[in-house]
């Protein structure tokens, strides 16, 4: 009898379903993935927003549908070639035409290019070169099955520069991110595994940045080049947000190296380099991760944020300026800032809902409140 129970228990072992763990990979990566998803919608929709953006940032040539920089043109049957020739500004930046400006150009926008030196300037060089053929540029034409977004106020579809524009966000964010959390990290862990004179002297170079609001820094750094590109402006961004991840990163090695296993690595020898690297760095991943996920929509806000008061890269198609050159058509025409904006927000509410999220997913403080996603 007692055979026949062993046999019994035998039988059983070995006919218990194989452990998640013992599966294939991208078997695991399904399976939490949805467990990620049921239990975090909202982190959900954030990585579906991000996997939109970054799609649309990779395959711009395909979608696009046009050349962002292309202006377009249309014939205007009222609208002849000494009567376009005609549209001139004054030196004081009054409009003088002859006949009115409506005849050539949208009504509205020839009302609004009486009082808005953007869209006044706009107007008369909008088609210098097109003068002799009778032709206008499509200037903020509404959407239609040709524009699908409508154009701006150089006659560029609006679509394809939204797509494009996706890029420097991705660059932006994720460069400046990068920077941040690789420097950041590193000094927050010198700092906080050392201690003593080097904890403080980088805790007062930490003091220092903090000591001057985000932005007046991001302004000082800019004007030290007369034309930022992406990828400086990406540095710059991530020079800024260092301290905030040297705070964290110090505070999260100070619990890590009083653990058993670091005293257990010294026990052995272990040099101070090998413990940061193999037993510090790795037990303090996770929040340096969400920090790295958080910060990427920050850092894309700020940017628009710069090109918006034209101190962004003036070669590159960025949001915020898009956003400005919109906000200068006023409420006659809203829908070009409207358009943009709302890409503009989306992407930033992507990367912060998928931050939020990943945070609860990895901190063990927040798994019995319905954090834990199955990792």
């Amino acid at each position: 009898m007692a055979q026949k129970q062993g046999a019994i228990e035998i039988a059983g072992i070995e006919s218990i379903r194989k452990s998640l763990s013992d599966r294939p990979f991208f078997y695991r990566l399904l399976i939490n993935s949805g467990r990620f998803v049921v239990r975090k919608p909202l982190g959900g929709f954030g990585v579906l927003v991000i996997g939109i953006v970054i799609f649309a940032a990779l395959s711009a040539d395909v979608i696009s549908r046009y050349d962002p920089e292309l202006s377009f043109s249309a014939a205007k049957p009222d609208c002849t070639a000494e009567q376009a020739a005609e549209i001139v500004v004054s030196p004081t930046g009054q409009v003088t035409t002859k006949p009115p400006i409506s005849i050539c150009f949208d009504p509205i926008l020839a009302l609004q290019a009486q009082e808005e030196p953007l869209v006044r300037l706009k107007l008369t060089t909008a088609s210098p070169d097109r003068i002799q053929t009778g032709e206008r540029t499509l200037v903020s034409v509404s959407p239609s099955s040709e524009h699908w977004l409508g154009t701006d106020l150089s006659g560029r579809d609006l679509w394809s520069r939204i797509v494009y524009g996706a890029r420097l966000a991705l660059v932006i964010g994720l460069g400046a991110s990068l920077v941040a959390v690789l420097l950041g990290t590193t000094l927050g862990v010198v700092s906080g595994f050392f201690g003593g004179v080097a904890d403080m002297a980088i805790q007062r170079v930490v003091d220092s940045f903090q000591a001057f609001p985000p932005f007046i820094l991001l302004l000082l750094f800019t004007q030290t080049v007369d034309k930022p590109n992406k990828y400086f402006l990406a540095f710059v961004l991530g020079l800024v947000g260092i301290a905030g991840v040297v705070r964290i990163t110090r505070s999260a090695v100070l619990s890590a190296k009083e653990d058993v296993y670091v005293l257990a690595a010294r026990t052995i020898g272990a040099s101070d380099t090998r413990i940061m690297a193999r037993h510090v760095l790795p037990n303090i991943f996770s929040p340096i991760i969400v920090v790295f996920t958080s910060a990427i929509g920050a850092y894309i806000l700020a940017e628009a944020g710069l090109a918006f008061i034209g101190l962004g890269d003036p070669l590159a198609i960025s949001w915020g300026k898009m956003v400005n050159e919109g906000r200068a058509l006023g409420p006659a025409k809203p829908l070009m800032a409207l358009f943009v904006g709302l890409a503009l927000t989306v992407t930033v509410l992507g990367f912060n809902l998928a931050g939020d999220a990943l945070r609860d997913v990895l901190d063990p403080r927040l798994r019995g409140r319905g954090g834990r996603a199955g990792f």
